[in-house]
């Protein structure tokens, strides 16, 4: 792909673009294709990591290696971590280290339903709209997969995934026998010769699709400004006028006639209130007082599954997927999903030490190294188990937020509190579950509900009341005509499932929208051809 030269740095792009994950680089692919000259700006590298790249403490090790170089500080009821939230860097972003599940909304998930109202009334846009998207995006990432039999939407288009393996067969017929509607997860994933899926890791064989393979693909290319970091956006009253990128020690101006925030729910926030001014002294599009607030992710409930007999666990491994719990007795209590993963002897010799540490009281603690006995007999008479994941909707609360605080790496500090109706509903779950697969060993690997911060979503929500929202329904902020925002970042709600497919379909709709504004600007400097 084109790089940003030091001879046409004074260039004023069509478009520049903030962030190169899902948001970033379908917009980018998108405008490309419409004939726009795009700028995609991108704090990681371009290139792919080589495979011996480790885990560092170093920022610039973790750069090199596609890993998001600062700790973030994280507090959560009340309790302060700071570790390195699960972001990718790099062309690509956070896609070159997803497990690929592209999943769709339920229409539940956007639209206020007669039989399932919507928590907070719907999104200002529909999930009709969302289709033609979905689809598109799909398309362009190989998705594979089977038809949700709980679904009314066609997903002819998508390809036929490989066969299930015998451990799998058997959960299928399990669930379906238990009164559930399983079907194939909808994966990213091409399944070459010799895939190894390459979950949560970086793939080498082009087997897996994300940003960086759509960006090849695409006929037309965005040109890279990597290794550069937007530290603010300049701005009038209604228009950002530039942004400010710092770059190997220097700070350079991009100028362009549309800029697109793509950086994720946490740094699109983030920058949004670095760039306060005279005009803006809230923080750049937050006279709502709304940049950084309503902070969403996805709750969590890993649990292992034992089939009725020892059986090969071959076969793809990001394979079944459910949504019968998705609105359960009135309860939006999420989706299930493989997770890839199996539960071995370490892993639950490692349950039943958590389990053992947070219950035994001291004096019983000589006999923790006993756990070892049952762990191995559970393992060598049952086997190993498949780690399933179920994904409960959040809701969006003002007072979960993003912050600006300069003392932290990251330049930021995540405040959250975990609610009970979130509890409850997590709870609700475990009880549906139980009930159904009775009599086969289940064990839920946490009593607590966990936060997936691969998921953040939110801080700018999407709304066509200014009061209420940061951006309208074509994701344009409101009250600046030129500055949109593609990431995560909009959405009112989290939905129940995984964000990505989301993320990139709500990217190809807005960026319809950016393509007209450009070809009406581009009218107006010059009527008669356009240019």
């Amino acid at each position: 792909m084109p790089h940003l030269g030091v001879q046409n740095q004074d260039t004023i792009w069509d478009v520049a673009i903030i962030g190169a994950g899902m948001g970033g680089g379908f917009t980018a692919q998108a405008l490309a294709k419409a004939g726009h000259r795009v700028l995609l700006v991108e704090r990681g590298i371009e290139e792919k990591s080589p495979p011996a790249a480790t885990d560092s403490d170093d920022p610039e090790t973790r750069i090199a290696a596609g890993r998001w170089p600062t700790l973030t500080a994280f507090e959560i009821d009340g309790v302060l971590n700071r570790c390195y939230a699960p972001f990718g860097s790099g062309l690509g972003g956070s896609t070159n280290w997803y497990a690929a599940a592209l999943e769709r909304f339920a229409d539940l998930d956007i639209d206020s339903l007669p039989n399932a109202p919507h928590p907070t009334g719907g999104w200002p846009i529909s999930s009709q709209e969302l289709l033609p998207f979905y689809e598109e995006a799909e398309r362009m990432l190989h998705v594979a997969g089977t038809a949700d039999p709980l679904s009314d939407h066609s997903t002819n288009h998508l390809l036929e995934p490989p066969h299930l393996g015998p451990c799998d067969t058997e959960f299928v017929r399990l669930f379906e026998q238990s009164g559930l509607h399983p079907y194939r997860l909808h994966v990213g994933i091409r399944y070459l010769p010799g895939c190894d899926e390459c979950l949560g890791r970086l793939c080498y064989r082009n087997c897996r699709a994300d940003v960086r393979s759509v960006l090849a693909e695409a006929p037309e290319k965005p040109t890279i400004m990597a290794r550069s970091e937007v530290v603010r956006l300049e701005s009038t009253p209604d228009r950002v006028t530039c942004a400010i990128v710092a770059q190997g020690g220097r700070q350079i101006r991009i100028q362009a006639k549309v800029f697109v925030l793509a950086a994720g729910a946490i740094h699109t926030p983030k920058l949004l209130l670095k760039s306060a001014n005279d005009h803006w002294p809230n923080g750049l599009a937050n006279r709502s007082d709304l940049v950084g607030r309503n902070l969403m992710f996805h709750a969590v409930q890993n649990f292992a599954l034992w089939p009725a007999k020892k059986l090969p666990s071959s076969g793809p491994r990001k394979s079944i997927s459910l949504r019968d719990f998705y609105a359960a007795e009135g309860e939006r209590c999420g989706c299930i999903q493989s997770t890839g993963f199996e539960l071995g002897y370490g892993e639950y010799l490692m349950h039943l030490y958590q389990r053992f540490d947070r219950s035994a009281p001291s004096y019983l603690k000589m006999f923790r190294p006993l756990l070892r006995i049952p762990a191995k007999l559970t393992i060598e008479t049952l086997g190993r188990a498949t780690i399933f994941v179920n994904l409960i909707e959040d809701l969006p609360y003002p007072e979960n937020r993003v912050l600006l605080n300069d003392d932290e790496a990251d330049g930021v500090s995540v405040k959250y509190t975990i609610k009970a109706e979130l509890r409850h509903r997590a709870v609700h779950l475990r009880k549906l579950l139980a009930d159904r697969l009775k009599g086969r060993r289940l064990t839920f690997l946490s009593p607590e509900i966990e936060l997936n911060f691969g998921h953040p979503c939110g801080t700018c929500v999407m709304s066509n009341d200014p009061s209420t929202g940061v951006i309208d329904r074509d994701c344009r902020a409101h009250g600046i005509a030129n500055l949109f925002i593609a990431d995560a970042s909009f959405m009112p709600t989290s939905g129940a499932i995984n964000p990505s497919l989301t993320i990139a379909a709500n990217a190809l709709r807005v960026s319809a929208a950016m393509d007209r504004v450009l070809l009406a600007q581009r009218e107006l400097a010059d009527p008669i051809s356009g240019r």
